[in-house]
């Protein structure tokens, strides 16, 4: 669902002399709120990035920031020891799995996450962290267990 009034939230922010530690505080609860939930399944945090090695490969959780500061993308990959992406059936295709890209049911990318929203509407960020936790990190796991050999 595209949210109209994000343009001008937007443009408020911009004019806002405290956006700016806004923003930092917006990016410590998202790393907070990730962290809760990849660290205790095994995700290690370097930088911007929880990574988990086993045999099968490498799953990885990453954060992007917009380059101009206004929103940060959860992107997921998972390369196999040779550094390819799987040979799986579940793998949508590509290097970089967006959210909603990975979610047929996602109207809108629920892993982009606006900082003015994070800390307007948390519910939002709450659905990211959901979705990681009872979606990707199933999907992360069988890709580790179950990852066929390549041919």
């Amino acid at each position: 669902m595209e949210d109209p009034d994000l343009s001008a939230r937007k443009y408020r922010a911009a004019n806002d002399p405290a956006f700016p530690a806004q923003r930092e505080e917006a990016w410590g609860r998202i790393v907070a709120a990730l962290d809760g939930v990849l660290g205790p399944a095994g995700y290690v945090l370097a930088r911007t990035t929880w990574n988990r090695v086993t045999a099968a490969g490498k799953s990885a959780v990453h954060l992007q920031r917009d380059r101009y500061g206004w929103d940060v993308r959860i992107v997921l990959r998972f390369v196999t020891p040779d550094g390819e992406v799987p040979d799986h059936p579940d793998w949508p295709g590509g290097e970089d799995v967006a959210l909603a890209a990975f979610f047929e049911q996602a109207a809108s990318d629920p892993g982009t996450l606006a900082f003015v929203d994070v800390l307007e509407r948390p519910d939002c960020l709450d659905q990211a962290v959901d979705i990681l936790r009872e979606q990707v990190l199933p999907w992360f796991e069988a890709l580790h267990q179950d990852h066929p050999p390549r041919t």
